[in-house]
């Protein structure tokens, strides 16, 4: 999908197809998380082969939290990102969907922010006080609570609201070092003066 979705992060989908109308009972079900995985490339897919060059190596797993009728076969879902993964190998079963071999990456560690980046914690804490005082998440704007000391946390929440291509994203999902995944993030705000874009 055209989304990158961190740990900690929610995303909601419309559901219609009945691929993933199977893949989201069947998670309900067995109480089992799918795989978000971006697509970095439009180009059609016609092999196993190509999806891999197509799609993202890294994704994130997401564990379904709602899963309600809208109308007959239209289905309204929110997930929320748990854990990050790497693709091995994927194929495309015969309904359509595809499966994918992973190996799951480590949780990122606890880093306490450093003092050089308190503006931009200050910046998501502003964005975060916009959504929520606009109701433009509801009160599910993420699933993990509010740690703006953290490393970690900072960088993903901010991951997610930047307006970046996927490629670049998932660059930043792929860091497995929550320091060093703010400090691009930094420098990403800084270069491009996204500070008043984020906010407007």
């Amino acid at each position: 999908m055209g989304t990158t979705l961190f740990p900690g992060g929610i995303i909601a989908l419309k559901i219609f197809e009945a691929r993933y109308l199977d893949m989201m009972k069947r998670c309900l079900r067995e109480n089992s998380p799918f795989g978000v995985v971006s697509i970095l490339d439009s180009k059609p897919i016609d092999s196993d082969a190509s999806a891999l060059a197509n799609f993202s190596n890294i994704g994130t797993l997401a564990k379904l939290e709602e899963f309600d009728p809208i109308q007959p076969a239209l289905y309204m879902t929110k997930s929320y990102g748990t854990q990050r993964f790497r693709v091995l190998n994927i194929k495309q079963e015969a309904d359509g969907l595809w499966m994918g071999q992973v190996e799951l990456i480590d949780a990122d560690p606890q880093i306490p922010l450093p003092k050089e980046h308190e503006k931009v914690a200050a910046l998501l804490h502003e964005i975060i006080a916009v959504i929520k005082s606009e109701d433009l998440l509801a009160d599910d704007a993420f699933k993990i609570p509010e740690n703006l000391d953290d490393c970690g946390w900072v960088s993903n929440r901010l991951a997610e609201l930047l307006p970046l291509p996927p490629a670049q994203k998932n660059h930043l999902l792929a860091q497995s070092n929550p320091r060093i995944r703010l400090d691009l993030i930094s420098e990403i705000i800084e270069d491009n003066d996204l500070s008043n874009t984020m906010l407007h």
